[in-house]
C-alpha cells in the first residue's frame, strides 16, 4: 500500500550552479587517506552519466504526478541532478590533470556501458525503481558525510565544497524518485525492492574496480598496511560502510519512506558550513 509522506516544510529543492574551482586539490583530499579518497573518486566517475540516467527515468513519469507539490519537487530534482553532473564532470577533469587520465577514461566508459545496459534491458518503471534505490544509497552516504564534521574539517577545502554541496542536495531531494515510483506503481512493494540488491552489487563491483585502479596508479596496491588502514576506516564502527548497512536494510521494510529519517533541521547548519568553505576557498 502507498504511504503518503511529505518532505519537511523547511526543505526547498532549489538547483544551484556552483562553478567550483579545483585548482590545487590535494591528491588524498578526503581525510588525508588514499583508500577513502579513491573510493569517492571512483564514485565521481559515475555521476555525470548516472545523474542523467536519474533525470531521464524521473522525467519519463512526471506526467503521472498529480500532486502539484510533487511536480515542483520533480522540477527541483531534475535541476539539482543536472548541476551535479556538470560539477562532477569538472572534478573528473581535475582527476585527469592529477595523472589519472586512463582511469578516468576507462571508468567513465564502463559506467556508460552499465547505464546503457540498464536503458536497454530494464523497463521504464524498473529504471525509475533503480533510481529510487540508488538515490537511497546516495542519501545515506550523504548523511554519513554530513554528520562527520571532524572528517569534513580534514578534507581539502576545494573538494569539501563539492561533496558538501552535493550531500546537502541529495538530502533535500532524497524522496523525490521514491515518491514518484510510489505514485506510478500504486506503492507496489516488489517493484520497489527487487532492484535494490542487483543495483547495489553493480555499484560495489564498479567502485571496487576503480578504487583499486586509482590505488594501482599510485603504486599503493602493494602496500598492505596502507590498504588495511583505509579498509579499517571504511569498515570500523562509525565508518562509511558499517554505517550504511542498517540504513540500506531499512529500504526493504514494508511502508518505508526516506523521510522517516528526518535530518532536515540540520540543513541550515550544513549550508552555513558550505558558505564558510566557499569563503575559505575564495580567500586562498
Amino acid at each position: 500500500m502507498r504511504r503518503h509522506h511529505k518532505a519537511p516544510g523547511t526543505i526547498s529543492i532549489v538547483p544551484r550552479r556552483m562553478k567550483l574551482p579545483f585548482r590545487s586539490v590535494s591528491r588524498y583530499w578526503f581525510n588525508r587517506e588514499p583508500v577513502q579518497t579513491h573510493l569517492l573518486n571512483a564514485l565521481s566517475l559515475t555521476f555525470p552519466d548516472g545523474e542523467r540516467f536519474f533525470v531521464d527515468s524521473v522525467r519519463a513519469f512526471r506526467h503521472a504526478a498529480t500532486d502539484p507539490e510533487l511536480q515542483r519537487a520533480i522540477s527541483g530534482f531534475i535541476g539539482q541532478e543536472a548541476m551535479h553532473s556538470l560539477e562532477h564532470a569538472e572534478f573528473n577533469r581535475m582527476l585527469e590533470a592529477q595523472g589519472y587520465r586512463q582511469q578516468v577514461a576507462d571508468g567513465q566508459a564502463l559506467a556508460r556501458r552499465f547505464i546503457a545496459g540498464g536503458r536497454k534491458h530494464l523497463s521504464p518503471v524498473e529504471q525509475l525503481a533503480v533510481t529510487a534505490a540508488l538515490e537511497h544509497i546516495t542519501a545515506i552516504m550523504a548523511q554519513w558525510l554530513l554528520h562527520n564534521e571532524t572528517i569534513l574539517a580534514q578534507t581539502d577545502p576545494q573538494a569539501r565544497a563539492l561533496w558538501l554541496w552535493h550531500a546537502i542536495e541529495e538530502t533535500e531531494h532524497k524522496a523525490v524518485a521514491f515518491d514518484l515510483l510510489q505514485e506510478v506503481t500504486g506503492g507496489d512493494y516488489l517493484t520497489r525492492v527487487r532492484v535494490m540488491a542487483p543495483a547495489t552489487w553493480l555499484l560495489l563491483v564498479y567502485t571496487s574496480i576503480y578504487t583499486l585502479a586509482f590505488l594501482r596508479q599510485d603504486r599503493l596496491h602493494q602496500r598492505p598496511l596502507t590498504l588495511a588502514r583505509g579498509l579499517w576506516q571504511l569498515a570500523r564502527p562509525g565508518g562509511l560502510l558499517s554505517s550504511m548497512v542498517p540504513a540500506w536494510c531499512r529500504y526493504f521494510k514494508p511502508g518505508f519512506h526516506p523521510w522517516e529519517d528526518d535530518d532536515s533541521e540540520r540543513i541550515d547548519h550544513w549550508y552555513a558550513t558550505l558558505e564558510q568553505t566557499l569563503a575559505l576557498n575564495q580567500a586562498a
